[in-house]
């Protein structure tokens, strides 16, 4: 029969017995959070390569159907006289594929007039960290430092794709970016896009001043009033378009992605209380003369539970804590080592992981003393005393 002990002092003379819990909850911990940490990677990488999605949208005439410089003119004029409209711009752009941790999305390189680059820095939140920005007439680009990275640029080197001579490219080629740019501008911020001359874009693809589409850029909280408003244009000049279909992508690729996070934590959560309840209950089944002596020495039922109750809080913190500090410390490690250069570091740390991660160690918990809480409501000092057990 084992002798009352002191938490630490069990905890010291069963290390075996202590590890088992341990290591089950530090491992699940781990996975979870590593889990978290590559989704919400994946989530925020695909919100900042869809920049049309919470700060600007584009707007474009049929393609098929040449308007006249006066009718874009006036159209032009009218989207900017809106009141929730600050600016409308006229752009191109090209896409890029850039690997992320789970999907490979396609980042924009935006085609605007060297003037208007700056004002769409500001609305997409994005600097220039190192060099400059694009010049007019020029084979000149500056990137997001991730697409730099992503694809082994720096300030100095040539992004350079064959222009196809085929009108049918977009169906022909996995990348549609095409030109010999020149890296003259490395930039930080929250979308990852890239900046070239409209006009050079326009001759390299031979294309004409009614190609243009415009970039949508809203008053800062009136988003919604100027989307609004272009679906009315939309319905009185049917030539008009909007670009909404990132907005559908950002949505249903969320979703998939919280569905299939979900799915693992639920499967990890149940994983990990299975196997600690039945460890626990195991580990405190082992120990009903200790608890049972603990009683005829003058502790009270509520006080052996509350020991009982403490070891397995104990035991159960220091594996989440041990589990989140080891994902915490191999994502840094991945980051620092690997991932930087490479364009695309983990999020370590995000509010929404507090929650997640909290939930599983309190269910874990409370799932495990309750069978334990139930046997030592029957543990019988008398029979422990007379050593029936």
């Amino acid at each position: 029969m084992n002798k009352p002990l002191s938490i630490w002092k069990y905890y010291l003379n069963n290390r075996k017995k202590v590890s088992a819990v341990f290591v089950i909850i530090f491992l699940g911990i781990f996975l979870q959070c590593a889990l978290l940490i590559v989704v919400t990677t994946e989530l925020n990488f695909i919100q900042a390569a869809l920049p049309y999605n919470s700060v600007a949208f584009a707007c474009h005439t049929d393609g098929n159907i040449k308007q006249s410089p006066e009718y874009r003119s006036r159209l032009q004029q009218l989207l900017g006289k809106y009141p929730a409209i600050s600016k409308a711009l006229p752009f191109s752009f090209m896409e890029t594929p850039m690997r992320g941790p789970l999907f490979t999305v396609a980042v924009e390189i935006l085609s605007l007039k060297p003037e208007d680059i700056k004002p769409v820095m500001n609305c997409l939140h994005l600097t220039v960290i190192k060099g400059r920005l694009p010049t007019l007439g020029t084979h000149e680009i500056a990137l997001h430092w991730k697409i730099a990275a992503n694809k082994g640029l720096k300030i100095g080197s040539h992004f350079e794709n064959e222009v196809p001579k085929s009108e049918l490219f977009l169906l022909d080629y996995k990348e549609l970016f095409f030109g010999n740019y020149k890296v003259v501008g490395l930039l930080d911020g929250d979308s990852i896009v890239g900046f070239c001359d409209l006009d050079t874009y326009n001759q390299d693809f031979h294309l004409s001043a009614g190609d243009t589409s415009w970039l949508i850029i809203p008053k800062k909280g009136q988003l919604a009033e100027a989307k609004s408003y272009l679906a009315q244009c939309i319905r009185k000049d049917k030539e008009l378009r909007t670009s909404t279909g990132n907005e559908n992508v950002l949505l249903d690729v969320n979703s998939r992605v919280t569905m299939l996070l979900n799915v693992f934590s639920l499967v990890i959560t149940s994983i990990i209380t299975l196997c600690i309840s039945f460890l626990f209950y195991i580990y405190f089944y082992q120990r009903r003369s200790e608890f049972g002596l603990l009683e005829a020495l003058g502790h009270t039922r509520q006080m052996i539970i509350g020991k009982a109750f403490l070891e397995i809080v104990v035991i159960n913190l220091l594996g989440f804590c041990c589990g989140v500090a080891g994902a915490l410390l191999s994502g840094w490690a991945l980051n620092r080592f690997v991932l930087m250069k490479c364009g695309m570091p983990l999020v370590l740390w995000d509010p929404s992981y507090t929650f997640r991660l909290l939930s599983t160690p309190l269910l874990v918990t409370f799932i495990s003393f309750l069978p334990v809480w139930r046997m030592l409501k029957k543990v019988d000092p008398i029979i422990i005393i007379e050593g029936e057990v």
